[in-house]
């Protein structure tokens, strides 16, 4: 499947404390593995999936329940945990000589415990809008019912298990 952001760069400068000179290539990283990690772990590979199809097909107008669901609760979700995910990329870099810590001559770095902080004030914020958007759909499952589909046994691990073996699904 082609990439397809259910966020874009532009959102994360708007809605969050990125700057807009931040180099785009750190948002998308951060955004494709908010996407692909923990949006899929919240609410599913077929639900995330779904959002996609109708995102690339353009078609999220001609359907105002998954417009809802992608404006008002899993954009402030993935605009607080892309927050959180790029801290790392922003203030290290990888290069061939190992990993450096990124410092210019009129700025001084953050360290390494005020990065640990900031990134868990950032998944405070994310975690909250987590809540908002799982008590969202559990109270509208019957609106979405990619949500509680199990694609590639994804998802698996959420399901209660009991005593008694029903054999594969």
């Amino acid at each position: 499947m082609t990439n397809v952001y259910l966020i874009s760069e532009k959102t994360i400068k708007n809605f969050s404390l990125v700057n807009n000179n931040v180099d785009g290539k750190y948002i998308s990283v951060a955004i494709q593995a908010t996407q692909d990690i923990d949006l899929q772990t919240l609410i599913g590979e077929a639900l995330v999936n779904k959002l996609c199809d109708l995102v690339l097909s353009n078609s999220l107008d001609s359907n105002p329940d998954y417009k809802l669901l992608l404006n008002e609760y899993v954009t402030p979700y993935m605009t607080w945990q892309v927050m959180s995910t790029i801290q790392v990329g922003l203030n290290y870099k990888m290069v061939n000589s190992g990993v450096i810590v990124n410092e210019d001559e009129r700025k001084s770095h953050l360290d390494y415990k005020n990065n640990q902080l900031l990134i868990e004030q950032y998944k405070n914020y994310a975690n909250s809008y987590a809540i908002k958007l799982k008590n969202y759909l559990e109270s509208n499952c019957s609106k979405f019912p990619e949500y509680h589909q199990i694609v590639n046994k994804s998802g698996a691990e959420d399901i209660d298990f009991c005593g008694i073996y029903l054999g594969d699904i």
